[in-house]
């Protein structure tokens, strides 16, 4: 019997998000699109998409942005547990394309409700709930209190049983010259399953090969470790086996998000009857989808998507 999919709780920040609508120069661009992106709700929403029951938890505005979230992540049957803030915002993004392969990402964040979260707004009852609980590096760096709330959250996992999921995500702009290592190292340690680009694998431990790298991090504590390699595809390893998987050859039009379709698709096939390699093909496979369309998670595929995907004719007639 096929065991039955996950329930993966994810706690982390969303925010609205203004696009140019082509790539090109930013004053050339005379339409730009309105959505929302944030790691874990990108996620959350790849994760319902294939049909693995999913939710968020955050703080939102009380604004049209946090409206806008909210109602899409239900849309996507993502269950959603986010206040509105009365007097903080929700934050916002403003993403450049200027090549398919090039964005710059500015962020106005400071003093928004996620900023704020901690301990006490993931609810227990609904940790209880959940079997994999998903982090990652952008929620500790927002702040000290969503630091903690991190920390909190993952120990709350440890003792309830669930398996605790780390993606490391690191990024600049959020820690601003803000010691990062000691943190992920933290979480790392408590984790089930460690997500690392090479670079971010290199913060924690010593520079080598990709699989080398995930031995090393294996050693910090977690079961599972995975380097994602972008276009050079990804490797993976726990305590019996290691795997590579090469990357699709596909025509690439946007790759932000693509890196939690990744997960999400690794995730889809946790606690399941899947090996180490059927779960690294499918997460090649859902980013590699999610690189093929414009937008933080509109491109990440339904589980018939990726059958029709793997069919000799992508025509549904």
């Amino acid at each position: 019997m096929t065991a039955p999919a996950p329930h993966v709780l994810t706690v982390g920040e969303a925010m609205g998000l203004i696009t140019n609508d082509r790539p090109g120069a930013l004053d050339a661009s005379r339409t730009h699109a309105l959505s929302f992106g944030g790691a874990e709700s990108n996620v959350a929403i790849a994760l319902a998409r294939l049909g693995t029951r999913a939710t968020w938890v955050s703080l939102l505005g009380d604004d049209p942005l946090g409206d806008l979230i909210v109602r899409e992540l239900r849309a996507e049957g993502v269950t959603v547990h986010a206040p509105r803030h009365p007097e903080r915002p929700t934050g916002l993004m403003h993403k450049h394309r200027r090549t398919t392969t090039m964005a710059t990402v500015n962020f106005w964040r400071d003093g928004s409700a996620a900023s704020r979260l901690a301990p006490g707004d993931v609810p227990s009852e609904l940790l209880a709930t959940a079997n994999v609980v998903h982090l990652t590096g952008i929620l500790a760096g927002l702040g000290p209190d969503s630091l903690d709330c991190a920390e909190q959250t993952a120990l709350h996992a440890r003792a309830s049983g669930a398996a605790l999921s780390f993606d490391i995500n690191h990024r600049e702009s959020v820690w601003r010259g803000r010691e990062a290592r000691a943190a992920y190292l933290r979480l790392a340690t408590l984790a089930d399953v460690v997500f690392a680009g090479e670079e971010e694998a290199a913060l924690l431990v010593d520079e080598g090969t990709p699989i080398e790298m995930a031995q090393r991090l294996r050693e910090l504590g977690p079961r599972e470790v995975v380097i994602k390699r972008g276009a050079r595809g990804a490797v993976a390893v726990d305590g019996h086996d290691q795997h590579d998987e090469q990357a699709m050859k596909i025509d690439v039009l946007d790759t932000v998000g693509a890196g939690d379709a990744f997960v999400a698709g690794y995730l889809s096939l946790w606690g399941r009857d899947a090996s180490l390699a059927d779960r690294l093909r499918r997460a090649t496979t859902v980013g590699a989808f999610a690189c093929m369309s414009t937008g933080d998670w509109e491109g990440s595929p339904t589980i018939e998507e990726l059958a029709r995907w793997g069919a000799a004719e992508g025509v549904q007639r």
